[in-house]
């Protein structure tokens, strides 16, 4: 399981200035328990950076040298908590990139290996860590060469909640041009989880900017519906709300 944070401002801010060094200390203190590793990436002109390391956001100098120093306009962070028994290695590290689309996910999708058959060949030969999440984003890129990334993301994660055993399918996409993010969960999961409404993504709108992010710290949030997709234009901090696939029920 994993913590997820995204935004798009008007003017390139790092992540101390974006969200001041109390909330910034707050969400980082998040890797107490998300300690597995953190990632960090941010929009360019024509693709995507990212720095990361298989180690606690707290407890590293790297990331407190990027949450202070890099500048972006949109940008994509990842505590990660490994679970399934995966390995702490670079590999396995949040964000997921080709260049082009940074990818972050939170959420289990068990086993592994069911996300195989949604991979294209030359695709699953990029592969390097054994995680759930890489898969998944491998998937999502078999189904852009069918569409924009936005939709090829819903159309992956409703695919996955159909046919896979799976918490949460939330991701965030980052690209040169827009923030996308999903949230859909099993509710029975949530259920299981010892905090509330764990699966549960929100977002907040000011004048110079739009962050979302996975709850559990901070204030001032609406939450997504279970199902939504949410859209943050670069160059307009426009939000649109969306609806992806019919959400798993209670029962």
């Amino acid at each position: 399981m994993c913590r997820l944070l995204g935004f798009v401002s008007r003017r390139p801010t790092t992540l101390k200035e974006l969200l001041g060094e109390e909330e910034l200390a707050e969400f980082t203190e998040l890797s107490l328990k998300h300690g597995d590793g953190w990632g960090f990436a941010w929009a360019t002109a024509t693709g995507v950076e990212v720095e990361k390391a298989p180690d606690a956001a707290r407890e590293s100098d790297l990331f407190a040298t990027v949450a202070a120093e890099q500048k972006a306009e949109l940008g994509l962070l990842h505590l990660r908590w490994a679970t399934l028994g995966l390995g702490v290695v670079p590999e396995n590290t949040h964000p997921f990139t080709d260049g082009r689309i940074a990818f972050a996910h939170n959420g289990s999708i068990k086993p592994p290996e069911s996300l195989d058959p949604f991979i294209p060949t030359d695709l699953a030969a990029r592969r390097r860590g054994t995680t759930d999440s890489e898969r998944y984003f491998l998937a999502m890129l078999g189904a852009e060469r069918l569409g924009d990334p936005s939709t090829a993301l819903e159309r992956t994660a409703a695919r996955i909640a159909e046919e896979c055993a799976f918490s949460s399918v939330n991701a965030m996409i980052a690209t040169p041009d827009t923030l996308q993010v999903i949230n859909l969960f099993d509710p029975v999961a949530e259920a299981r989880e010892a905090e509330p409404h764990y699966y549960r993504i929100g977002y907040r709108v000011d004048a110079d900017s739009v962050v979302v992010s996975s709850s559990g710290w901070g204030s001032g949030w609406t939450f997504l519906e279970n199902g939504e997709t949410l859209t943050v234009d670069r160059e307009s901090c426009e939000v649109t709300i969306g609806r992806a696939v019919n959400a798993p029920v209670a029962p």
